[in-house]
């Protein structure tokens, strides 16, 4: 029995052993597939999945993001849920998420999702996306979309407990608005944020935190706004494109062996041709240096401005081709050469040098509140004297001379029937005193008006002998008699009245009036105001005017290349679509585009028959170097307005829109303007300011009157003082009266030889006559 009991228990205690050992080898088994699933986790919320193992900590993760996008408040939210992602309990979170009043909606497919933020931009409406995924799988596309903006934030959440350390911080910087939402411990969140600091380097600053223990935040509001984060840059240096374009940037070129303190703009090109203006002489040279330096101009003073006010420093650095840019290719997707660009391919952070706004260039670059209100305008020369040979014509248009000249000539027939008529009738109608008629007949059929003394009697006042007498005694006047009268009275001469009747008397009456206060008053005084100051050519200020000068005198039309203007040209309608056809069929390999306005000045100045098309501030200034007497500015054809161009979703823009705003209401921008300009051309004794000439050339834009390059009136000469009249202004008077020197002498001549003629066939007629008496009287038989 003991040895069956000892058989026993050594069986008993092998089974257990053997029981214990596989108790043991099914704990390390379950440990194991612990550990590779806890593996397959950790593997799994890095790539896409977000597996929550407690219930409770997915609830904190649920009240945690609601409260913060509730802190948040944007006014759109977009969810973007991957295919492959697994997500518990995604209605609760949207479902807490609507209770906070704001508009959700879930995609599940990235191209859809690409495209409502494409939409978003477009309508240029604030768009925030929570994207349950890791960064790096989604920064590159944003990116390659260029869905970077500032209207555009992502947020990220991927249920990571730190920051990852392999994030691309160049992928990060601006415009890109990234907030990546981490959970170090149960129920707290993180949130880092990349424009937390103006620097730009794409670094993810930790910004906030939220407590879910006791529902708090760490600062409210969520994220700092980019108003107060870009209020102060802290030092930051910004590349800036510059172009030489007086009265904007003035920029002197200087060699290698300058001062290396002012080549802090120097560039890399090897054959960069600019241009380097004499301060002191007010011209441009052309040079060949590679290193410049910007010495002035009125944006080169606002943009240090705007430096000091937001405490950032810049770099100038030269645009290929010295260019401002223009759109290259399909209207879709356009790219822009120049110094616009560079801002387009992010290469600069902003532009300011004279850049108009333009619907085509808003879909390349951004463009802040505008910083000059300015208009379109052409250059013309300036209206020349007219020739002083026609200054007698020249007191009444042409359109009067026509009524003048008739009036003059149907006034003596007109007091010839009015002297006439009642006789007329009364002979007429009587039927007796026939001897009288034919009295009268044969008074006519007298030797012409100039052979009659009676004109001679007027002048000096005598009676040589008596004319025909009607039966009442007074003297009937004859049609030549009327017409002579007539002309004396308008030439202001004395002469008598040719019939003592009530009728011709109050005839006379009112065409001495017309002729003295009404046409001869007028026209002497017009005409001394005319050889006072010289007439001159209408000025050519409207584009109808310019248009007729294009067609009937062959003008040409300049244009900046590849300006705002220049696209304006192309672009255009109506007239300016004709000025641009017409420049376009005479202009050979595009003459008509110039370097820069300046250019086209000096070709204006040295050939009149061109005009200059561009902003209205730069043709002043360009007018006002080159001699504003010399040209003539039009009137304001349409408003454009120049502002500071950003790169498209500039986080910064809104501050610098504020600074701008602040420095255009106080005044600060038009004192720059002035004191630009006073500073290159100064201020006499007497002058008037820029701003003066502005509002003065705006008033009288629309008139006729003679006005120069700064819009205030031209002077009668080089010199204030009136000169003396010579014989170029009396030219006039002498050419009319060798005009009738001449025209006497025809008629003498042609008189004379009338005569003669009429004495010849006299003569012909009594040689006739005695030959044929002659004849008869020696052959009777041909009688």
């Amino acid at each position: 029995m003991a040895t069956h009991d000892l058989y026993k228990g050594l069986r008993f205690q092998r089974k257990f052993s053997q029981c214990k050992m596989f108790v043991d080898r099914k704990k390390k088994y379950t440990l194991v597939a612990l550990l590779l699933l806890r593996a397959t986790l950790v593997y799994g919320a890095r790539k896409n999945l977000i597996a929550l193992n407690e219930r409770s900590n997915q609830s904190g993760m649920i009240r945690g993001i609601s409260e913060m996008v509730n802190l948040l408040a944007p006014k759109s939210l977009v969810i973007l849920v991957q295919n492959e992602t697994k997500i518990d309990r995604l209605d609760k979170l949207t479902v807490m998420i609507h209770h906070h009043n704001i508009p959700t909606c879930v995609y599940y497919d990235l191209e859809q999702y690409f495209n409502l933020i494409e939409e978003n931009l477009k309508n240029s409406l604030e768009i925030t996306s929570l994207i349950f995924c890791h960064p790096e799988d989604m920064l590159q596309d944003i990116t390659d979309r260029r869905l970077a903006h500032r209207l555009s934030l992502f947020i990220f959440y991927w249920g990571a407990s730190q920051m990852p350390s392999t994030l691309n911080h160049n992928l990060l910087k601006e415009p890109f608005r990234v907030a990546i939402i981490t959970n170090p411990r149960r129920n707290i969140f993180r949130i880092f944020y990349n424009q937390a600091k103006p620097n730009n380097r794409g670094d993810m600053v930790s910004v906030n935190w939220f407590d879910g223990n006791d529902m708090t935040f760490k600062r409210v509001p969520l994220l700092p706004s980019p108003t107060e984060v870009y209020k102060n840059f802290e030092g930051r240096v910004f590349s800036i494109p510059v172009i030489h374009k007086p009265p904007w940037h003035f920029i002197v070129y200087g060699n290698v062996s300058a001062n290396a303190a002012e080549l802090t703009n120097g560039t890399n090109s090897d054959d960069a041709v600019g241009f380097e203006m004499d301060l002191e002489k007010n011209v441009t040279i052309e040079s060949d240096d590679t290193y410049f330096t910007v010495k002035g101009g009125r944006d080169h003073n606002l943009m240090q401005l705007i430096a000091e006010r937001m405490n950032f420093s810049f770099q100038y650095v030269e645009p290929p081709e010295k260019i401002q840019g223009i759109a290259l290719g399909s209207e879709d997707n356009a790219s822009f050469s120049g110094a616009l660009g560079m801002l387009q391919r992010r290469e600069v952070e902003l532009y300011l040098g004279d850049v108009a706004v333009t619907w085509e260039r808003m879909k390349a670059v951004e463009f802040s509140f505008f910083t000059l209100a300015d208009s379109a305008a052409f250059v013309t020369h300036a209206p020349r004297k007219l020739n002083e040979a026609l200054a007698l014509v020249r007191p009444f248009q042409i359109t009067v001379w026509p009524p003048v000249i008739i009036t003059i000539l149907i006034s003596g027939p007109i007091l010839y029937i009015i002297i006439s008529t009642p006789y007329r009738w009364r002979y007429g109608c009587s039927g007796v005193n026939s001897r009288h008629r034919n009295r009268y007949k044969r008074f006519r059929q007298r030797k012409p008006a100039f052979y009659n003394m009676r004109y001679i009697e007027e002048m000096s006042y005598t009676r040589v002998r008596r004319t025909f007498r009607t039966n009442d005694g007074q003297d009937y006047p004859s049609l030549d008699r009327c017409i002579w009268y007539t002309i004396n009275v308008y030439l202001r001469q004395s002469a008598n009245i040719p019939f003592d009747g009530h009728l011709a008397r109050f005839f006379s009456i009112l065409l001495w009036l017309c002729a003295t206060y009404v046409l001869g008053d007028v026209y002497s005084a017009q005409l001394t105001s005319q050889l006072a100051r010289p007439a001159r050519e209408s000025p050519i200020n409207t584009l109808g005017r310019l248009e007729n000068r294009m067609t009937r005198d062959g003008y040409e039309l300049l244009v900046e290349r590849q300006s705002a203007f220049h696209a304006a040209l192309v672009n255009s309608t109506g007239v300016l679509q004709r000025l641009y056809r017409l420049t376009r069929q005479r202009s050979v390999n595009d003459s008509f585009l110039v370097k820069s306005v300046e250019e086209g000045i000096r070709v204006l100045q040295s050939d009149p028959k061109y005009a200059v098309f561009g902003g209205r501030e730069t043709l002043y200034f360009n007018t006002k170097r080159y001699g504003a007497n010399r040209f003539q500015l039009s009137e304001k054809l349409y408003t454009r307005y120049s502002a500071v161009a950003v790169q498209i979703g500039c986080p910064f823009l809104d501050s610098l829109n504020e600074v701008i705003m602040r420095l255009f209401e106080a005044g600060i921008v038009e004192k720059i303007t002035i004191a630009e300009y006073e500073q290159m051309f100064g201020r006499h004794k007497g002058g008037i300011s820029h701003s003066e000439e502005t509002v003065r050339s705006t008033k009288s834009t629309n008139s006729d009157c003679d006005t120069d390059g700064t819009g205030s009136k031209r002077k009668t000469d080089s010199n204030d003082k009136l000169h003396p009249m010579n014989l170029r202004m009396l030219q006039g008077a002498f050419l009319v009266l060798a005009c009738g020197h001449l025209l006497g002498g025809i008629c003498l001549f042609i008189e004379r030889h009338i005569k003669m003629i009429i004495r010849c066939g006299e003569i012909i007629d009594r040689v006739g006559v005695k030959v044929k008496c002659v004849v008869g009287q020696l052959c009777p038989q041909w009688r």
